[in-house]
């Protein structure tokens, strides 16, 4: 296999690492409404009241 081993794949990234489109990609995913001026640090909110 020619990818990264996936113990060498680096430190798991926290929710404030993130960019915003993929905290709103995750709570789409769940199915999660939020407004859409919603600001990072909202997103990330979210993410963790739903712990997704």
């Amino acid at each position: 296999m020619a990818g990264i081993p996936f113990k060498d794949a680096g430190p798991k990234r926290r929710l404030e690492d993130l960019h915003a489109n993929e905290l709103r990609l995750r709570l789409e995913n769940a199915g999660i409404s939020y407004p859409d001026d919603a600001t990072k640090k909202e997103l990330v909110k979210l993410v963790r009241e739903n712990r997704l």
